[in-house]
């Protein structure tokens, strides 16, 4: 099967028409990028072989156009067996099929069973594809990591072949009936999952009771001889515990340690006191000592600043003194800018009036320039004014005059076709003939003649003649020739002409008047360009600005209407120098101005820091002198030397009482004493409860042992182990049964195998040559689904475990094999692979692309990836996608 071209249209991303180009033998490579639409043309190719078309399912719903709705419509050209054929479906909406090949055309369901009849598949149920081994041959996106799934037909057809080779080796009915047999009896011993049932699951169950019952007696027994055991060891142990002398000493110890707890509370209090009176001791002198520090600083600032106002009253005077120069210099030197500047204005006054004439001269050409480019705008608008007159006084256009031609052809047409079927009179008149020969009333001359309708020609003493023109059509010749004569005149007077030459005069005269127009317009739209207006408006603009001229010169002759003779740049020139002399010496008085100014801002800025620190430090004296006073009115020095000699000796004192106390500290601490009373009592309160488990355990023991020796257990053992034996037997017996029901299955399933093999081998030799090549001394294990369970290297690896690359490599050689196995059945086949081999390595791919080339020559193989970089060295034809051009493709 080969397949040759490929068209879609409505499908999916293809709203347009577009085909597979480029299809042949061998290998077919279509590379492109993700998103272009490879996985739409495999759909659509599953679709026009495997989809019925009335089918509006969601496989054919899901061809439908992305963003509305569509009828998907797909073509196929293919050969099969040497024979052409073109497959056609249309989907969801007038859906329709059509199969053309040989001498064959059949549309619909007739179309639909010759396909499946080609094929060899089997029409799929509610819109499924056929079903049949073609499907596992055309791979999807992300299905190549996979092996193919079966469909129900392809599984019968495979046990209907095992079930006639077991036959052939079993015997036939025989088999069949062992079989029933050998399966009836084992479902009366084991059920379906191998587990016991019947006598069998009685047995088992019997026999692990009563081994169950035999281990509970043992156990007791065990406990038994455990508890007469510990019994001498509680003896041993409650003999320890009741002993009076260890009682007594633990309480002595209890009493001791509560003493020992006493004296270190004791001591600590004495300790906390003693602390809390050094502690105030010592806080009341340096109170004392901070009062004597507090006072001593008073004294110490007090005498410092004194001293610093000594010093600011005298740089208060030099400051005074230098801010009154500074004062003096600063106005003489205001005096000499004020000058300055009187002079810089009448120099500004003298410049204003020089560049007012100079203004006045310039704003007079400006306004002869503007009169003349007003002059020149009336005379281009007056211009082409007067063409579009003269214009819109010629009343043919080329419009008309084309009328005019058109009416003209169609006349001479319907005179030439009236001459077509004239009658054609050559005359030729003997002297003294003329006038004898009339034709219709008047006399003919030498020439051609065509009469066109009857007419009677006389011939003066001999006679007349009836001359009848030919009369197919004439009539109509005649009213069409009417027709054409009134739509000439029609268009003549529209045009305001005579006759056709006139008209051609007067359109002459147009195009001149035109050529005029056009002239005018372009000068005057040279001179309207640059100010971007109308005509009229560019007119009144121009005029106003005339106005504004005027306006603005007689405003500068009045203002110099006094001004001084001579050449206006000159007097500018003279006025700008003497400008600039003035400004300099305004700049030089301003400098000279400056500096002073800076000197006497920082006298007067000096001046006030001075005063103001100085008010801040008779302020801070002030302070200082009243807070000492109320210091010593609250304690006089004397006082406070006094206390400070008091809370020394207090501070001693107290420390050495301190001293005192730690000196009869007892050992350890309170928290230990605290520990080892709580010690000893819980050992008191152990020993109690010890005492009180032994005696209640020893209780308990001794009422086990005179039941266990009053219950006869060995007599029940002996029992129990006979009990256990029998049932043991039973289930060796049941055991037997079923291995030798199980071995005579077996054998069955081994012959079963033998013919599973038999015909799974030559799949199994279809593959194993391209498997070889890939996997060197590997062995592909095939299960009777055609599936590929496990690969045999050096161990056997199941198929599950294998890495993605190899397990998507397995899954391409096997559907090579099932295509080389169709073929050997006079099946088509053909290989589709989507993106597959995207998991293997550089060396994997190169030796996969050898056994694609080698397979290619046996059968058709079209690869779809958008990784077209990976397979240059595959040597493929390459496709294109192109879109069909627009002739009609619809059904009839």
């Amino acid at each position: 099967m080969i397949l040759r071209g490929l068209e879609v249209e409505q499908v999916r991303r293809f709203g347009d028409a577009v085909r597979l180009t480029g299809l042949g033998p061998g290998i077919n490579l279509l590379g492109a990028p993700n998103e272009f639409g490879k996985s739409t043309l495999l759909a659509a190719l599953r679709a026009v072989f495997l989809l019925a078309h009335g089918s509006k399912a969601g496989p054919v719903a899901a061809l439908q156009p992305y963003g509305g709705r569509g009828a998907p419509r797909i073509a196929v050209d293919f050969t099969l067996d040497g024979c052409d054929w073109r497959l056609e479906k249309r989907f969801m909406q007038r859906a329709f099929a059509r199969l053309e090949g040989g001498s064959e055309r059949l549309d619909g369901d007739a179309a639909e069973a010759r396909l499946h009849d080609l094929l060899g598949v089997e029409a799929g149920r509610r819109g499924t594809e056929a079903m049949g081994l073609l499907n596992a041959l055309w791979v999807t996106q992300g299905h190549s990591l996979v092996q193919p799934d079966f469909s129900d037909p392809a599984r019968a057809t495979i046990r209907s072949c095992l079930e006639a080779d077991l036959d052939a080796m079993t015997g036939g009915d025989a088999a069949g009936r062992v079989l029933s047999r050998v399966d009836a009896d084992l479902a009366v011993l084991v059920d379906k999952r191998d587990n016991p049932r019947g006598r069998f699951r009685a047995a088992k169950e019997g026999e692990q009771e009563a081994a169950a019952e035999l281990a509970r007696l043992d156990g007791r027994r065990q406990a038994l001889e455990d508890d007469l055991s510990a019994m001498a060891d509680l003896r041993r142990r409650l003999a320890h515990e009741d002993d009076a002398d260890r009682r007594e000493k633990e309480r002595a110890d209890l009493a001791e340690a509560g003493r020992v707890r006493d004296r270190l509370r004791d001591y600590d209090a004495r300790y906390r006191t003693a602390r809390a009176v050094r502690d105030h001791a010592a806080a009341q002198l340096v109170a004392v000592r901070q009062d004597l520090a507090a006072r001593a600083a008073w004294e110490s600032d007090l005498a410092i600043g004194v001293a610093r106002i000594a010093e600011l009253d005298a740089a208060l005077g030099a400051a005074q003194a230098a801010q009154d120069a500074a004062a003096a210099a600063h106005a003489g030197r205001l005096e000499a800018v004020q000058v300055a500047d009187a002079a810089r204005r009448a120099a500004r006054e003298a410049l204003d009036r020089a560049a007012g004439r100079v203004e006045r001269a310039r704003l007079t050409h400006e306004r002869r320039e503007a009169a003349a480019a007003l002059d020149r705008l009336e005379q281009a608008a007056q211009a082409v004014t007067r063409a579009r007159a003269e214009l819109d006084a010629c009343a043919i256009d080329d419009a008309r005059m084309g009328t005019i031609r058109k009416a003209e052809r169609a006349l001479d047409a319907a005179r030439a076709a009236g001459r077509a079927q004239a009658t054609t009179l050559d005359v030729a008149l003997a002297d003294g003939a003329r006038g004898r020969l009339m034709l219709d009333g008047q006399a003919l001359e030498d020439g051609r003649i065509v009469v066109t309708d009857n007419a009677v020609l006389r011939i003066e003493g001999i006679g007349t003649i009836t001359i009848a023109p030919a009369s197919h059509g004439r009539d109509a010749l005649r009213a069409e020739l009417v027709r054409a004569e009134e739509g000439l005149r029609r268009a003549l007077e529209a045009a305001g002409c005579v006759d056709v030459a006139g008209a051609e005069a007067a359109l002459a005269v147009r195009r001149r008047t035109e050529l005029v127009f056009q002239a005018a317009q372009t000068v005057l739209g040279g001179l309207l360009a640059a100010a971007g207006q109308v005509p009229a408006t560019a007119t009144e603009a121009a005029r106003q600005r005339l106005a504004d001229l005027d306006v603005r010169i007689a405003r500068i002759g009045e203002a110099e209407a006094d001004g001084a003779a001579g050449d206006p740049l000159e007097l500018l020139d003279a006025a700008r120098e003497a400008m600039q002399v003035a400004e300099d010496a305004y700049e030089a008085a301003h400098r000279a101005l400056l500096a002073p100014d800076g000197t006497m801002r920082r006298a007067a800025d000096e001046l006030a820091r001075l005063r103001a620190e100085a008010q801040v430090a008779r302020d801070g004296v002030a302070q200082l002198a009243r807070d000492l006073e109320a210091a010593r009115a609250v304690e006089a020095d004397d006082a406070l030397s006094a206390r400070l000699a008091a809370s020394l000796d207090a501070a001693g004192m107290a420390e050495q009482a301190l001293l005192r106390i730690e000196e009869t500290r007892p050992d350890g601490t309170e928290a230990l004493a605290d520990a080892a009373i709580l010690r000893l009592e819980r050992t008191i309160q152990d020993g109690h409860a010890r005492l009180a488990a032994l005696r209640q355990e020893m209780a308990a023991r001794e009422a086990r042992i005179r039941a266990a020796e009053g219950d006869g257990l060995d007599e029940r053992i002996a029992a129990q182990e006979r009990l256990r034996a029998a049932h043991a037997a039973e289930d060796a017996a049941c055991e037997r049964e079923v291995a030798i029901l199980k071995c005579l299955r077996d054998a069955v399933a081994a012959a079963e195998r033998a013919a599973t093999e038999r015909y799974l081998a030559p799949l199994a030799r279809a593959v194993q040559p391209a498997l070889s090549a890939l996997f060197p001394r590997a062995v592909a294990t095939v299960e009777p689904d055609f599936s590929i369970s496990a690969l045999s290297r050096r161990i056997d690896e199941p198929f599950a475990t294998l890495s993605d690359g190899t397990r998507e490599q397995i899954a391409v050689l096997a559907r090579l094999g099932l295509a080389d196995l169709m073929r050997a059945r006079g099946r088509p086949a053909m290989l589709v692979l989507d993106d597959a081999l995207t998991y293997a390595d550089s060396g994997r791919l190169d030796r996969m692309f050898d056994i694609l080339t080698e397979a290619s020559g046996r059968m058709q193989i079209l690869i779809l990836t958008c990784r077209t970089e990976l397979f240059t060295g595959l040597g493929a034809r390459r496709l294109a996608v192109e879109p069909v051009g627009g002739q009609d493709r619809s059904a009839g």
